[in-house]
């Protein structure tokens, strides 16, 4: 049934015009504003035939039907409850209230003039910055409030809209009463926590597409803060003696390791490209980055390095460790800041005064930045890696001392490594000189089996009882002869495998390639 409504003009170029000022993040959801306008054949309809919402302060003169819109200094007020405080033109008294109501848009389209401070008090500091909202709204709020905007001020409303996507369920589905995919976010709070949930949040999806909820993405949110948790408390044990105040005026005199100014110049780049993210709103990215850091380049290489010197008794090593573990740990409470917001408080509260929320996002120091240090940290990190893997792998407890390292090649720093390896480091320049001796031979059974059958046996039994160095020479010279029962046989050279081992000046060693530098393992 057709009812008399309210409109409002809409002016379409200046919605497109305006739409054109904005920043749109991303850039291709602007194409859903500009068809949604291009395409528009009536005004707003901004009158509802509701119970509940804004009245329309508006009555109607009984007498001459004219209509009596309420001045500004009358609001708020309900025409069905209120009259207005003067008569009608014709001078009479009775009125009919307006009894339709707003659309909702009219009360959502406000919010960019009210937060800039439109009809206060203060100075109108429209357009606002930023905008966020989903896309299934682009067509009714952004839509509305850049009309609203315009037609009020004549400016735009923000400088830039940043568009999200739905979140889904775990069955692929936007989440839907209806379907029953529901997951509510007190649930997942309770469990994992408020920060592990805004988290998932930002790492679920990038600006513009759609989040689906899963619950393991919840659980690794979950256990990366229990790693931050580790590195927090881990570092905050070594740092009770040390004082910022006191020790940040001694910065001049302090020799940190190759290892500390690696992580510092990679803690340097983080602030950079996680600064760079959070600029252009790619909240995944920097999350993913500031992540990866901190489980990798902290845990699980930079904390293993410099624990002998936070062990030990040596004052400028530890010193030097202690100060680039509180410029980490300062650093990222600032960083994880605006993604886990309680576990960066606590971070914080121990190193800092105030809230880490009233702190400033931390500049880059591009004197820390050394692509040279970085590639000498990597090799140092390298290097000790596969000692603690050739231990691993030997059998051997990884603070197990070896004889002795030797290593061919130019290191500035080899402290952490020796302080890591728990092992003596011995830097020999040139190109080593190896013996390979053969140790043992191990006959090929896939070869000697069906060729000899029931001579087999006694050939393996030569072969494995035989001088390995004779047996590797006679290889070595296109075939081996053996003599079982009187009888002299000969074999190919692939009948068998010769198992040697490395010597280096009459020792028995194992060599490790790190990076094309020999690392040499004194047994």
């Amino acid at each position: 049934m057709s009812e008399r409504q309210w409109f409002a003009k809409i002016d379409h170029d200046e919605i497109l015009n305006a739409a054109d000022e904005i920043k749109w993040l991303p850039e291709y959801m602007k194409i859903r504003l500009q068809n949604w306008t291009e395409t528009m054949e009536w005004d707003w309809c901004i009158s509802r035939q509701r119970i509940f919402a804004t009245p329309i302060p508006v009555w109607y003169c009984k007498d001459c039907g004219k209509v009596l819109v309420a001045k500004e200094e009358w609001l708020p007020l309900d025409p069905t409850q209120d009259g207005p405080k003067e008569s009608c033109k014709c001078g009479s008294n009775e009125f009919k209230a307006e009894e339709d109501v707003l659309d909702t848009w009219m009360d959502s389209s406000i919010t960019a003039l009210h937060v800039s401070g439109w009809i206060t008090d203060h100075k109108l500091r429209l357009p606002a910055q930023l905008r966020p909202q989903g896309h299934d709204i682009i067509r009714t709020w952004a839509f509305y409030t850049i009309l609203r905007s315009m037609a009020l001020t004549g400016k735009k409303p923000w400088d830039s809209i940043l568009i999200n996507g739905m979140v889904l369920g775990e069955d692929g589905q936007k989440m839907s009463k209806s379907l029953g995919n529901i997951i509510a976010p007190e649930t997942v709070i309770e469990q994992y926590s408020a920060d592990a949930f805004r988290q998932w949040v930002a790492v679920g999806g990038s600006t513009g597409s759609d989040v689906m909820f899963r619950w393991k993405d919840v659980v690794s949110a979950s256990r990366f803060l229990h790693k931050m948790w580790s590195i927090y408390r881990f570092s905050m044990s070594h740092l009770e003696d040390y004082e910022p105040e006191r020790h940040s005026a001694d910065e001049s005199t302090l020799v940190l390791h190759v290892i500390d100014r690696w992580l510092l110049s990679k803690l340097n780049k983080l602030v950079h490209s996680t600064t760079g993210s959070m600029d252009t709103y790619q909240f995944d990215e920097a999350f993913k980055s500031i992540r990866g850091f901190a489980w990798e380049t902290l845990a699980d290489n930079y904390i293993e390095l410099i624990k002998s010197r936070l062990f030990g008794n040596e004052q400028s090593g530890r010193r030097a460790a202690q100060y680039t573990l509180h410029t980490m740990i300062d650093t990222l409470s600032r960083l994880i800041a605006p993604f886990t917001p309680f576990f960066a408080e606590e971070m914080y509260s121990r190193i800092g005064k105030g809230s880490i929320h009233l702190q400033s996002w931390p500049d880059v120091n591009e004197s820390l930045i050394d692509d040279d240090i970085e590639r000498a940290g990597e090799l140092i990190k390298d290097i000790t890696a596969a000692v603690r893997r050739y231990k691993s792998e030997n059998g051997m407890a990884l603070n197990a001392p070896l004889k002795k390292i030797e290593i061919y090649g130019t290191l500035d720093d080899v402290a952490d490594i020796e302080g890591t390896t728990n092992s003596h480091i011995e830097l020999i320049a040139g190109e080593p000189d190896f013996e390979h001796v053969p140790v043992s031979v191990k006959p090929n059974m896939g070869m000697i089996g069906p060729k000899f059958r029931k001579q087999a046996g006694a050939i393996v039994k030569v072969l494995t009882e035989e001088n390995p160095q004779k047996i590797a020479m006679q290889a070595a010279d296109g075939s081996i002869v053996v003599t079982v029962n009187g009888e002299s046989i000969t074999l190919d050279p692939e009948s068998v495998k010769i198992e040697k081992e490395v010597v280096s000046a009459g020792r028995a060693v194992d060599v490790l390639d790190v990076n094309s530098i020999v690392v040499v393992i004194v047994r």
